[in-house]
């Protein structure tokens, strides 16, 4: 019992360091992610033109849905290797990354079977030119294949990322091949190669990442093995209703947010959506941010018991959230009204139609963050049934009201279209369902999740917003991010932080502070 009390604790301990180290590597992902395509977006718009970056967006959310063919085995890969390599139970653990790697190349295969039908019914499903058609299927079939032979790879990527918790290994492949796609992407568009150029500079880094992170696995599990012996019935039932529902949640996000590219597509073509991508873009890099955080969550909930360890689960989800909150809530704040002169900045006066867009979108997203770590930690522990059918609700209602109010309000209803479910299921449902699995209360999750985040963000949104119409230059922005991080960070630091949380980051950032 008094391992099971102290179980957060132990973790909080045991894995810091580990967990500052795959946080900042994530920060750095994000980070150079979001530099290169600051720069990069802008030169595929003018070398490739409006409309075929319309089509390129179109052809990431078909790629969003392709994803989905794995059924969710990915996160039955992360939650029993990383049972069963704390359990030292490494037969099961083989039995596991083998059965699921043989499941995800079948799977595969569905994946070209979707991309060659997507090919012929391109340009019939939407309004592509005519002189873009071409390409526009050859780029479908390059992203299929690199989905299509990436799943049973993905498989690698998993284990080692959440099974074995080594996210900074995953990360530093993933900041060298985003820097390799970037220079083949530039290399091919300069040739000419067009839209086609941008598909094979994605099949190629995908698999150089695949291939890199599976060579990582073997040499951190020499015993690891995916003989197809291994690969057994009884594994997949065993996996089965947890990846299930897992795929439910992520059909229903990839639903929610690739849908409404769709939408536009059909109902008011490529050129506007480019518009719509832009706003998406945004939000899809701040969703990105908060991700970098939240997704270390899930491994580390795996290793609970929702019944012996529910006070231990309190305390990471009052803490977690708050956490979360502190990175979320003002970077929303930024994008939400420092947006439009950042749009301005980024790809000029065309796309001014996308500020408002991204605000909308922005309100759904923000409530979305404030209860991310609720849904984790019911993925986490295998509570996600209720949770994941209410999302493919959400999602439904999502493309029925984006249909509904495209037609009424341009793309500004599709945005809200979205908005609008998304809301409700962040403030009708998770919350409670979190607060009910690990025994707590309402008000005391609102005291010490919201509270302190909220009090520290207050003199920091002022200046946002004051400073919102003063921005005319990409230093200027520069210069106030700067501004609002010495305003932030400390308030942060004193207000929202516990002092053990104080203690442990004077420990990285000073060894000898924190002894």
């Amino acid at each position: 019992m008094l391992c099971r009390t102290h179980c957060f604790s132990y973790i909080l301990y045991t894995m810091f360091r580990q967990f500052a180290k795959n946080l900042t590597t994530n920060w750095a992902v994000y980070i150079s992610a979001a530099v290169i395509s600051f720069f990069l977006t802008p030169y595929i718009i003018t070398t490739v033109g409006q409309a075929a970056f319309g089509v390129w967006i179109l052809v990431g959310s078909f790629s969003g849905y392709l994803g989905l063919f794995d059924f969710g085995i990915g996160f039955a890969v992360v939650r029993f290797v990383a049972r069963y390599q704390t359990t030292g139970e490494i037969d099961k653990r083989n039995e596991v990354v083998a059965t699921s790697f043989y499941i995800a190349a079948l799977l595969g295969l569905l994946v070209m079977l979707a991309t060659v039908i997507l090919m012929i019914y391109a340009a019939v499903w939407f309004t592509i030119p005519p002189e873009l058609v071409g390409q526009a299927r050859w780029t479908i079939f390059l992203v299929g294949l690199a989905i299509a032979v990436g799943f049973p790879l993905s498989v690698f990527s998993e284990a080692l990322a959440g099974g074995l918790y080594r996210f900074d290994l995953f990360n530093t492949v993933s900041i060298i091949i985003a820097l390799f796609r970037t220079g083949l992407t530039i290399l091919l568009l300069e040739l000419g190669w067009g839209l086609i150029g941008l598909g094979v500079a994605a099949l190629v880094g995908s698999l150089a990442g695949y291939l890199w992170r599976m060579n990582m696995l073997y040499r951190l599990l020499p015993d690891l093995s995916i003989h197809p012996r291994l690969a057994r019935l009884g594994v997949l039932r065993r996996i089965g209703g947890y990846s299930l529902y897992s795929f439910i949640l992520v059909l229903s996000g990839r639903m929610a947010f690739y849908s409404d590219s769709f939408v536009v597509g059909i109902f008011r073509g490529v050129e506007d959506v480019a518009v719509f991508g832009i706003a998406v873009k945004l939000v899809e890099y701040l969703r990105q941010f908060v991700f970098t955080m939240t997704k270390l969550f899930v491994p580390i909930a795996a290793r609970y018991d929702p019944v012996a360890d529910q006070a231990s689960l309190r305390r990471f989800l009052y803490d977690g959230s708050r956490l979360n909150l502190l990175f979320s809530l003002p970077l929303s704040l930024v994008l939400f009204f420092w947006g439009g002169p950042f749009i301005h900045l980024w790809v000029g006066d065309r796309f001014e139609s996308s500020v408002v867009i991204l605000q909308v979108l922005l309100i759904g997203h923000l409530l979305s963050f404030m209860q991310g770590i609720g849904g984790d930690i019911l993925l986490g522990v295998g509570r996600h049934r209720l949770l994941a059918l209410l999302s493919l609700a959400a999602a439904i209602v999502n493309i029925i009201l984006s249909v509904i109010l495209v037609n009424v309000m341009g793309l500004v209803g599709v945005a809200w279209g979205t908005t609008i479910p998304l809301s409700l299921l962040s403030l009708l449902y998770v919350p409670f369902a979190a607060i009910r699995l690990v025994g707590g209360c309402l008000m005391e999750f609102v005291r010490e999740a919201f509270l302190p985040p909220l009090a520290a963000v207050v003199i920091p949104a002022v200046f946002i917003i004051f400073y919102a119409g003063r921005i005319a230059g990409l230093w200027e922005m520069v210069g106030a991010l700067a501004i609002l991080g010495f305003i932030y960070l400390p308030l942060a630091y004193f207000i929202a932080l516990k002092p053990a949380e104080k203690i442990r980051i004077r420990s990285i950032i000073n060894p000898s502070a924190g002894r």
